[in-house]
Formats: structure tokens, sequence, C-alpha cells
């Protein structure tokens, strides 16, 4: 396999919404009590994995988005994630999750609203799919313990080295949008 096929199938493996769904699926085994049954999976994948993912069937369809391209694209994916967090948050605090599960769905908006800021108000550009991946990482450390922690770091500087080596996005990039993830989980556990 040469450098190109590895950084591509790097970056296809680790698009957020399966991560987040692996993370998801992995905790409803391996730590059961971050749920209170298979119903708050079902609407933590339906909110944090397939609304953000709606974007790349809805953007050729949407009259706004439809022959905008790739730049369409990631806006599009910006608001259904935008859309499937909020929708998360207000499931989490109407339905009564665990602590464990409200952690998790608080840290996805507050990690939209990061991206937000360092985008948008700050004009720097940060990385939506590093952020993604840095997210989940960050969740299977602090749930599943620090044996896990070398195994997420490799995953991470893997997917950094293949955003780079394709030149979707700059090593600040990167930095920005893992800062995102960090920052949204430092804020959430604090509160």
């Amino acid at each position: 396999m040469n450098k190109k096929t590895l950084a591509k199938t790097i970056r296809v493996v680790t698009i957020p919404p399966l991560l987040v769904t692996s993370l998801l699926i992995i905790l409803f085994f391996g730590r059961p009590d971050v749920y209170r049954g298979l119903f708050d999976l079902f609407f933590a994948i339906t909110f944090l994995a397939i609304i953000p993912t709606l974007a790349y069937p809805l953007q050729p369809i949407i009259p706004g988005f439809k022959n905008k391209g790739r730049k369409g694209q990631r806006t599009l994916a910006f608001i259904t994630s935008g859309i499937g967090y909020v929708g998360g948050i207000l499931y989490a605090l109407i339905s009564g999750v665990t602590q464990e599960l409200l952690l998790i769905f608080a840290s996805y908006f507050v990690s939209v609203i990061v991206l937000t800021v360092f985008n948008t108000l700050l004009k720097l550009r940060a990385s939506g799919h590093s952020c993604g991946v840095v997210g989940p990482l960050i969740f299977t450390v602090y749930f599943l313990g620090w044996s896990w922690l070398i195994p997420c770091i490799i995953l991470a500087f893997a997917v950094a080295w293949s955003s780079v080596f394709l030149k979707r996005h700059t090593p600040n990039d990167i930095f920005f949008g893992s800062m995102s993830a960090t920052l949204a989980f430092i804020f959430c556990v604090l509160i």
C-alpha cells in the first residue's frame, strides 16, 4: 500500500460519525453505566452520528447547497452537526440521561461553539475532522482508562499525518480542531 492510499484509508475509517458511533457502542458494552438502556444508545447515535451525516445525501438536493460543491457540503455538515448536537442536548435534559452521557452530549455541543469561534470570529481554520476524531479519543481514555492513551495518541497522530499528507489541512488547522474538542471537554467536565 502506498502512502497516498494509506492516508486516504486513514481519513475514511476515521470519519467522525464512525468514531463517535464506535465510542458509543464500546461504552455500551464496556461501561453500561453510561446509559439507562438501549434507547439512550439509539438516541446518542442518532443525534451525534446520523443527523450530522445527513449533510452528505442532502447536499445535492437542497437548493442553496447543491451547486456549491465541497464547500457547500462542509457548510451543510456544520449545520446538520449543530442540529444533531442541539437535539442531543435537548434529549439529554428532557429525558434525564446519566451524567456521563450528558457530558458527552454537552461536549459535542460546546465543540461546535468552539469551532465556530475559531473559524468565524477568530478567522483561524480549525479542522472539524480533527475535532471529531480527538473528542471520541478523549472520551475513550476518560471512560475506559489510561491504558487506552497510547493507542488513542497513535490514532490521533495517524489522522493528523493523513490530513497534512493529503493537503486537506495544515498542522495549525489540526491543532485548532483538536483544541476545540479538548477545550469543550475540559469546559464540560468543569461545569
